[in-house]
């Protein structure tokens, strides 16, 4: 304990103050876990409309069945998000599994697209939403995740 804390009477006030901070840090997030974050994210870049946030979260060596790289897809991304305005994803992640190694992951992730927010499954159903089912893959590459294979196909609302 310094003297100037013990003149003052704080004792072992600043060491208890340091100790609780350093209890109330966030716990290191899983493998899981950094995976669903990744998927927000994107969800957040693509309502916000940002390209620029979208492509960060995505491989290098992105590519998929209609998409021969990561610029490609960001075109398709581009010239959906010029068509509308007002863009609201409504996202569930069903299922997230990893490799032995937990180095890539794949994640089943339902997306519901609107043009106003939705906050419930049950809003969803009301509105008759365009949903669609994404089969994503992640790497991870330099301590993050990101996306490297997406495959999508119309879902039925009864899935959810």
């Amino acid at each position: 304990m310094c003297l100037t804390c013990a003149r003052r009477g704080l004792g072992a006030l600043p060491v208890a103050v340091v100790l609780l901070l350093a209890g109330c840090a966030d716990p290191p997030a899983t493998p899981e876990q950094q995976v669903r974050a990744v998927i927000d994210a994107m969800e957040q870049a693509v309502e916000a409309g940002s390209v620029r946030q979208a492509s960060e979260l995505m491989h290098p060596q992105y590519a998929d069945d209609w998409h021969a790289n990561r610029a490609a897809a960001m075109r398709t991304l581009l010239g959906y998000l010029r068509r509308h305005r007002e863009i609201h994803l409504f996202t569930l992640v069903k299922a997230v599994e990893f490799t032995a190694r937990e180095d890539a992951a794949t994640a089943m992730v339902y997306v519901a697209m609107t043009a106003v927010p939705v906050d419930s499954v049950e809003t969803l159903v009301s509105l008759k939403a365009d949903l669609y089912r994404f089969d994503v893959k992640l790497v991870r590459a330099d301590d993050a995740w990101r996306i490297g294979y997406s495959r999508w196909k119309r879902a039925d609302l009864k899935v959810l």
